[in-house]
């Protein structure tokens, strides 16, 4: 299972740059932003398994972007903190959208405990995700595919191959990046094999003229999103 996304969002660099370290210690993939616009931005970009969010951010501030993220329909968990000690602020913050709340300043270790307990409610809340690109539908729960509504076999590598493309479509995969999330960097299997493995998936998919996993000399693979 793929480590769960952090977006932390804090002007303060030394408290983000220390935060961020600890998260990415911790096991998670951390992205940081210094202002509310950012912070937008970067969720629609892709949207991350939980928020970091401070409350005194330049432009936008945090009580703003979490009700901008709710009322788009956004529903990861926000955790926000701040240096305010008022409980209207604490109340505020749950009415803006908040999950959870954390005064400044704050433990790691009582952090990380908060972030694990929002993550595994959502998870626990959460149905398992699908995911959709080109023609290709994939169901994580199940290991299943349907290639244009009809239901297609897989082995076990070329189904952990696909749904990694297909998770991952409208970017460039690198061989690299493959061979680390695929195959766990395995010091024996070299990009030949995966050169095979796509052959593989795009036989099974209707991929006659590679349009929909396309090869990007020199770097890697990209999956279409349509």
């Amino acid at each position: 299972m793929a480590e769960a996304s952090i977006l932390i969002v804090e002007d303060d660099q030394t408290i983000a740059r220390f935060v961020e370290l600890e998260l990415a210690h911790a096991g998670y993939d951390v992205r940081k932003v210094t202002d509310g616009e950012s912070a937008l931005d970067a969720v629609e970009e892709s949207a991350p398994d939980l928020l970091l969010l401070d409350l005194m951010i330049p432009g936008i501030d945090g009580l703003e972007v979490a009700r901008r993220l709710r009322e788009s329909g956004h529903t990861m968990p926000i955790l926000m903190l701040t240096a305010r000690s008022e409980t209207q602020d604490v109340v505020t913050g749950f009415d803006a959208g908040a999950d959870d709340y954390m005064r400044k300043p704050f433990e790691i270790p009582e952090l990380l405990s908060r972030v694990r307990a929002l993550l595994k409610r959502t998870e626990q809340e959460r149905p398992a995700p699908q995911f959709k690109a080109a023609h290709v539908e994939i169901d994580p729960a199940s290991r299943s595919v349907h290639v244009n509504g009809e239901p297609v076999n897989f082995t076990a590598k070329e189904y952990d191959l696909l749904e990694y493309m297909v998770q991952n479509a409208g970017r460039v995969i690198s061989r690299d990046e493959i061979l680390e999330k695929v195959w766990g960097g395995q010091a024996s299997t070299d990009s030949n094999v995966i050169e095979v493995f796509v052959s593989h998936l795009r036989n099974k998919i209707g991929d006659d003229d590679n349009t929909i996993i396309r090869t990007i000399r020199g770097v890697g693979y990209f999956f279409a999103r349509n």
